[in-house]
């Protein structure tokens, strides 16, 4: 089964603003973590703020967040809402309940299998929610430039080091003082 970039954009913001918890996002921040379309974007984040999962800020300083209650969402529900069509095979009914003839349809267990592996799949995703996918929040975010990766080096290396070359640590050094004006 695939799920469709609505889809996985859908999660994708959900996701980015799992990641920045309180602040707000914009819609551009977003596009250029991800390398996506602000357009499609654009459409994703209305459809998320109709359902009330994701709260928008008008105005300047405008942008953003994710719902209180939405980090408690399962993924699941989030794929139901966001995918159009989970008739995998033609006989299964589609969105208005059409579905096509098919000749084995009345000795099929194909379709009995690929219906228990649909299930399967969003029962899985049930399982787990935004605020769940959002962990752990600092290696996502760093990879979404919201954090950056720091490497702390070891402190007593760092010391030593400072104190045998001033110039590598700058803020060790003291500059020397202007002579005064006043005689």
């Amino acid at each position: 089964m695939r799920l469709t970039d609505y889809t996985d954009y859908s999660l994708r913001v959900m996701l980015y603003l799992a990641l920045r918890r309180d602040g707000l996002a914009t819609i551009q921040e977003i596009s250029d973590a991800y390398g996506i379309s602000k357009n499609h974007l654009m459409k994703v984040v209305q459809r998320l703020g109709e359902l009330g999962w994701v709260d928008t800020v008008r105005g300047r300083n405008g942008g953003l967040r994710l719902a209180p209650n939405s980090p408690s969402l399962s993924v699941g529900a989030v794929v139901r809402q966001t995918e159009n069509d989970f008739a995998l095979v033609g006989c299964f009914p589609d969105e208005q309940g059409e579905r096509r003839q098919c000749v084995i349809e009345p000795q099929c267990r194909l379709k009995h299998a690929l219906a228990a592996a649909r299930d399967a799949f969003l029962a899985e995703l049930d399982r787990h929610t935004i605020g769940e996918i959002a962990q752990p929040a600092s290696g996502l975010s760093g990879l979404l430039g919201l954090a950056p990766i720091e490497f702390v080096p070891n402190m007593a290396k760092s010391v030593a080091n400072s104190a045998a070359n001033p110039a590598a640590n700058p803020a060790a050094t003291v500059a020397p003082r202007a002579p005064s004006r006043e005689h």
